[in-house]
């Protein structure tokens, strides 16, 4: 998916602080501009982000990837997959370039992006969007102009990866922010962490900087969740059906896999890995087949339909391996019987 950009940024030197979010509605994009104050000046971006792109996050909900992440046996949030997808990649890294090549330092750079995301209005998903709990895409709160904590830190989550900032997110009770290495900096007031030291960056309102912490949260348990890119797969179903055969001879097998990658990014070098495995003193394989997939991409869903000869007796299993380059491999297992025509 492509994004529509043109970007600007002003960095306008006035006597009074002017604090402006505007969006403008055009054929096929909106143009957004912001003003904030940083070091007591005035900062002016100027964006436009496709219609098309916007859409894709606010309507097409079901590659919301942040619902999922495994581990084991257990389903936790991939804050990741949500923040660093890779549709709004264009938009996002423009506009890191931009607070990048006006700030002097990283420590510059990286208070430049936090004071533009803090001056964004903090508002309520109740509010906004009629919802106990709405997760705005980084483009969707560039265009709507507010967030509540979460969609605050997705957005300068993703422009401190543009900006090849170190950073980690904080989980806290009820509340999100970041953790922010950076040499130039060195407060007695940190979270070490993998042998680095991080400070605190919230995001909520203007005038916390660079390892401010709100004092509610000084004895506060903090999940640190580490920059993650690897895409998250799921599958979503499967389906099996022999054709009858005697027994002894190989059945017609057609096996269907319902697949998901939740991001970010598309998963390369796709494949299933199929075995019948008869269960018993010593286990018996019948059938072992590997099926080479196209590439699937970020928030796409598909049906692989995959055909293969194996003879089905009795105490058999359906072992579904999926894997691809860089992803944890999704495993699913299925009980079988013998029959002469059978669905699963």
């Amino acid at each position: 998916m492509r994004a529509r950009l043109h970007l600007i940024i002003l960095l306008a030197f006035f006597s009074l602080t002017a604090f402006a979010h505007s969006v403008v509605e055009h054929e096929g994009y909106y143009e957004v501009k912001h003003t904030w104050e940083f070091n007591k000046k005035n900062c002016t971006i100027s964006l436009n982000i496709s219609k098309h792109l916007y859409s894709y996050y606010r309507n097409d909900r079901e590659h919301l990837a942040y619902k999922y992440r495994f581990n084991e046996d257990e389903v936790e949030p991939n804050y990741y997959g949500f923040m660093l997808s890779e549709h709004d990649r264009p938009v996002l890294h423009g506009l890191a370039n931009q607070f990048a090549s006006h700030a002097t330092s990283e420590r510059e750079s990286i208070l430049l992006a936090l004071t533009f995301v803090q001056s964004l209005p903090y508002a309520y998903d109740s509010d906004t969007k009629g919802e106990d709990e709405y997760m705005r895409y980084p483009v969707e709160t560039l265009v709507d102009g507010c967030g509540d904590c979460e969609d605050k830190v997705a957005l300068l989550a993703a422009l401190l990866y543009e900006m090849d900032v170190d950073f980690v997110l904080l989980v806290l009770p009820e509340h999100m922010a970041i953790g922010v290495y950076c040499d130039e900096v060195d407060l007695p007031r940190y979270l070490l962490f993998q042998g680095k030291k991080y400070h605190y960056l919230e995001t909520t309102m203007p005038d916390w900087g660079i390892g401010d912490i709100p004092e509610k949260y000084y004895s506060a348990e903090i999940e640190v969740v580490p920059v993650d890119t690897m895409p998250s797969l799921l599958i979503k179903g499967v389906r099996f059906e022999s054709q009858g055969a005697r027994v002894d001879e190989k059945a017609n097998c057609e096996l269907q896999v319902d697949l998901h990658d939740l991001g970010p990014g598309k998963v390369t070098d796709l494949g299933i890995h199929v075995r019948i495995i008869q269960k018993g003193t010593r286990n018996r394989l019948l059938a072992d087949e590997y099926f080479p997939l196209a590439d699937l991409l970020e928030g796409e869903q598909r049906t692989e339909r995959l055909s293969f000869k194996s003879t089905i007796k009795e105490n058999c299993v359906l072992q579904v391996e999926l894997s691809g380059w860089e992803v944890t491999p999704q495993y699913y297992e299925l009980e079988l019987g013998y029959n002469r025509t059978k669905r699963y």
